[in-house]
């Protein structure tokens, strides 16, 4: 529980500075250079699960922990993909619809970025896998604090994209160094001499996995930047990421600290199931109010955040609003799935769901502009193949689950429904009774069931349990 409190206070300080930093930069860079942003961002977070190859996730569950193998993969595999993205820099920007000159700049500046994060994935890795991510929020704050202050800086002289680029660079540098400096004194750097290639062969599904998630989540910023100008790019990426807001804030942090403890209670399936599904209940009780709120109050909220510039761009965060529910056993499901060395299962669960976004959404962007990229979002065609696993692992916990999932999605309906009619046009009355719909669904969850969370996080039986344990099927 306290790695995971700590994940999250850090990645809810992150995510509300970056908040406010970018609320200025809003109005400070034209949506242009936003597109541009955007697409640089989906495109190295997929280049880090290729640069990874899925072995930070591998070696948590390895003991004792190889991090000597995984900083030479880092530094020779990470290092050749840099040069790969050098080399190929102009290549690459062809595939960004709007001719720019400064798009292959920036991608060859982000190759530095890419490898200092290679680097601190080490002493993090170190971190999670001994459930201590607490040790990690001092670097995350410092990170944070240097991103927001200097992309401010480089915004207000003009700089443009590069705002992002140089921020996100020095930024990254400070972190890197940061958790090396904080790992040293406990962090062995185990090398198991001819060990790296065979560590590789065994964290390749597990790279897979994460390659297709991220892209998954980031398959809208490539497939629109393809096709249409930088400044559409930018606008249709406001509303996305304003509706996985929530998601962004508590997933990440969540599924941080979960997965480690999944993997420890390797010898406890119905223990290992119950974590899976109070986890899976907690964010979605901040989901769908979440949603919700954003349904009623699209055009409010644009304007606020976003200023006359994304005025138009209220409807599609109306759509979006629900995609992040669209997929509720898949929150932490992979996790689990890799856990219980299901790794088939969920490749393929994100393989079917990607090649329908995919698919879908080259069609209906083609046929129906972005707007029809929003409804992509709703082809989840791998959510069957999830289902089927994890009532593999536990149908009763899974049906259990189901039927706590309908209470999560049906409560808050009446509350809201009553905002909505109570309220009328007045938009600003709208916002605060539903904004107290909201508050009043998150006190209904908690008192269901929150205690029963805290209950089973803060038990000792996590971190007592034996290391090394290998999940069993």
């Amino acid at each position: 529980m306290r790695s995971s409190g700590a994940a999250t206070l850090a990645q809810f300080v992150r995510v509300a500075a970056i908040l406010l930093t970018h609320l200025a930069l809003r109005r400070l860079i034209p949506p242009a250079d936003w597109g541009l942003r955007d697409w640089t961002e989906a495109l190295f977070l997929l280049l880090a699960t290729v640069r990874d190859l899925g072995m930070p996730s591998h070696v948590v569950r390895l003991r004792p922990i190889p991090l000597g193998n995984l900083l030479r993969v880092q530094l020779g595999w990470g290092g050749a993909l840099g040069l790969a993205i050098l080399a190929g820099a102009p290549f690459l920007a062809t595939t960004f619809r709007t001719p720019r000159p400064d798009v292959a700049l920036v991608l060859q500046a982000m190759v530095v970025y890419l490898l200092l994060e290679g680097l601190a994935s080490v002493p993090l890795t170190h971190f999670e896998a001994g459930l201590r991510i607490g040790r990690s929020v001092v670097p995350e704050l410092a990170r944070t604090l240097s991103y927001c202050t200097g992309a401010l800086a480089f915004a207000l002289a003009g700089w443009g994209v590069w705002s992002f680029v140089l921020a996100m660079i020095g930024s990254q540098a400070l972190y890197a160094a940061l958790l090396w400096w904080r790992a040293r004194p406990t962090m062995e750097l185990r090398y198991e001499r001819g060990g790296t290639l065979t560590m590789l062969a065994s964290s390749i599904p597990l790279g897979s996995i994460w390659l297709l998630a991220f892209a998954v989540t980031y398959a809208d910023a490539l497939i629109l930047g393809s096709r249409f100008p930088d400044a559409v790019v930018g606008g249709y990426m406001f509303a996305y990421v304003w509706a996985f807001f929530a998601s962004r804030v508590l997933q990440q942090p969540i599924g941080r600290a979960l997965y480690p403890a999944l993997v420890q209670f390797g010898d406890q399936p119905a223990q290992q199931f119950l974590a899976y599904r109070l986890a899976t209940k907690v964010l979605l009780a901040i989901e769908v109010p979440a949603a919700l709120f954003l349904f009623l109050n699209a055009d409010l909220v644009v304007q606020i955040l976003g200023g006359v510039r994304y005025a138009d761009q209220a409807d599609l965060l109306r759509l979006l609003a629900f995609a992040p529910l669209i997929d509720p056993l898949g929150r932490f499901g992979g996790e689990l799935l890799v856990a219980r060395n299901r790794d088939r299962d969920r490749i393929l669960s994100l393989v079917l769901h990607l090649t329908a976004l995919v698919a879908g959404g080259l069609y209906l962007a083609h046929r129906f502009g972005p707007v029809g990229m929003a409804w992509a979002n709703f082809l989840a065609l791998g959510a069957p193949v999830l289902i089927w696993s994890l009532a593999r692992i536990d149908r009763p916990g899974l049906g259990r689950l189901l039927v706590d999932l309908v209470e999560v999605y049906g409560a808050p309906l009446p509350l809201f429904a009553l905002a909505w009619w109570a309220s009328g046009d007045e938009a600003w009355l709208r916002f605060a009774l539903s904004a107290l719909a909201a508050l009043a669904s998150l006190a209904w969850f908690w008192w269901r069931f929150g205690g029963r969370f805290l209950e089973f996080f803060r038990a000792p039986r996590v971190a007592d349990a034996t290391p090394g344990t290998q999940p069993v099927e």
